[in-house]
């Protein structure tokens, strides 16, 4: 079974979709996103993210809809016997 994109290069093309919205030409679309996934920065701070997501910790980047909601959620009572 094939699956496209192929894992290597999903993140490339999710990028491409959104960046395509903007610009005249899928070629153009690509070659932004192939720059993004190429930034070593930009890789640094995935991975920053994606650590602190795995030790269940706030990432603290403002425009992660996760943390947000954890941030702002009500704090839940817990209920003894």
């Amino acid at each position: 079974m094939s699956v496209y994109p192929p894992a290597d290069d999903r993140l490339k093309h999710l990028l491409a979709q959104e960046i395509n919205t903007s610009v005249g030409t899928w070629k153009l679309a690509f070659w932004i996103a192939d720059g993004i996934v190429k930034s070593p920065e930009i890789r640094a701070e995935l991975e920053r993210i994606a650590n602190a997501h795995h030790a269940v910790q706030p990432c603290g980047d403002r425009h992660c809809a996760r943390c947000f909601e954890a941030q702002t959620a009500p704090p839940t009572q817990e209920t003894s016997a």
